[in-house]
Parts: C-alpha cells; sequence; structure tokens
C-alpha cells in the first residue's frame, strides 16, 4: 500500500488541476446550503441536485485523473458522468431499506447508548456502500473499453471490488477513519469550509485515485469468469 500511496501522489504532484473538483464540490455545497423557501418537495430536490453535483465533481476529477491533468473531452465526461450516476438508486435503496429500522430503534424502549449506537452504525455502512460504489464506477471508467457498455464496464468494477476484498475492505474502512479524523481537526479551523474541502479531497483520493491505480498497478487480482 506505501508504494500506491506514493504513486497516487506524484500522479497528483503532476496534475494541479486536480484541485478543481474539490474546490467545486465546495462551491456546490454553499450554494446548496443558501436558505431557500420551505417549498413542498424542497428537501427531495436538494437531494438530488446533492447527488448531481457529487456525481459531476467526481467524474471531472476522475476524468483529470485519467487524462493528461489539464482539459477534459465533453463526451468521455459524459460517459464517466454515466457510470457514477448509475449506482446511486443503489444508495437510496439502502436508506430505504434501513429508514424502518431507525424509526423503530428510535421509538423502542433500549438505552440510549444503543440507540445511538445503531444509529451510527447505520451512518457508518451507509458511507462504506457510497465508498463502495464510487470505486467500482472509478475501476469501470478506467475499464470503460473492455466493455460494450456503461453496465458492462460496471459489472467488470463491481467484480473487481468482489475478488479483492483483501485490498477494499481496508481501503474503505480506512478512508472512512482518515475523512472522520481529518474532518475533527478541520471543522474547528472553518466550519463549513474546510471539513467540506477535506471530506472531498480524500474521497475522491480513496474512492478513484487509488483504485483505478490499484488496477493499473495489477495489483488488484482479476475477477474469476462468471
Amino acid at each position: 500500500m506505501g508504494a500506491l500511496l506514493i504513486g497516487v501522489r506524484d500522479h497528483a504532484l503532476r496534475r494541479p488541476w486536480l484541485l478543481l473538483a474539490p474546490l467545486l464540490g465546495l462551491l456546490g455545497q454553499s450554494l446548496l446550503s443558501l436558505p431557500s423557501p420551505g417549498a413542498p418537495g424542497g428537501a427531495a430536490l436538494r437531494t438530488m441536485m446533492t447527488a448531481l453535483m457529487t456525481v459531476a465533481v467526481t467524474a471531472l476529477f476522475a476524468e483529470l485523473w485519467l487524462g493528461d491533468g489539464r482539459s477534459v473531452e465533453r463526451g468521455r465526461l459524459v460517459e464517466t458522468g454515466i457510470l457514477f450516476l448509475l449506482p446511486y438508486p443503489l444508495l437510496f435503496v439502502f436508506g430505504g431499506l434501513t429508514a424502518p429500522f431507525v424509526y423503530w430503534i428510535l421509538r423502542a424502549d433500549v438505552p440510549q447508548a444503543v440507540s445511538l449506537g445503531a444509529l451510527y452504525l447505520v451512518l457508518v455502512l451507509g458511507k462504506l456502500a457510497a465508498f463502495a460504489a464510487g470505486a467500482v464506477s472509478a475501476i469501470a471508467a478506467a475499464r470503460r473499453r473492455e466493455s460494450a457498455g456503461a453496465l458492462g464496464a460496471l459489472l467488470l468494477g463491481a467484480r473487481a471490488l468482489r475478488a479483492n476484498p483483501g485490498f477494499f475492505l481496508p481501503l474503505l474502512a480506512g478512508l472512512w477513519l482518515v475523512q472522520e479524523t481529518c474532518v475533527f481537526f478541520a471543522r474547528p479551523l472553518a466550519p463549513g469550509v474546510l471539513d467540506v474541502l477535506v471530506t472531498t479531497a480524500i474521497a475522491l483520493i480513496g474512492c478513484v485515485a487509488l483504485p483505478i491505480e490499484a488496477w493499473r498497478s495489477g495489483r488488484l487480482k482479476p475477477a474469476p469468469a462468471p
């Protein structure tokens, strides 16, 4: 992992325009946090806009990472955006499946520590699921030419994830731990600015750059044929 991290660092230093993606994420988050009229469906619209912003920022970062780091082909950017957008419904399904449990644990006659621990576990699992979806899409973006379409590329990414639990499980868990630790120290310094920037940058490096470079370097085992 050390050699992989060094390779990612060197690759990033040769592409300073990568900073554009987390900066755009910060700008988008700031715009979405502006007060808005409490119209019906406002929360759903905000959730949809947040998802689209996340996809756009991640796709831009992936294309800058895969390309020369200075320019982006519009057609490839759209393709990459689709690869990151398609898994998003699965995250909403995860939220829908866990919502009844959250509702029950909040109303159940259990110690507060148990209910808080259960809620925190749901949040952690949701974050790890989002990280995993990002990693699958990142590998799909790097391998898109090996498949006939977006779904085929995503299938290649999902197979790579499944075939390499010894790499992805520590990576995703460590990514969550690093992100939470950095945000804890960054938030008091510049609330709403530095913590958002750090959160976005760490997620992009961990969910996009590291999986792509792990595949490129041959660190990931190929998935067995179905």
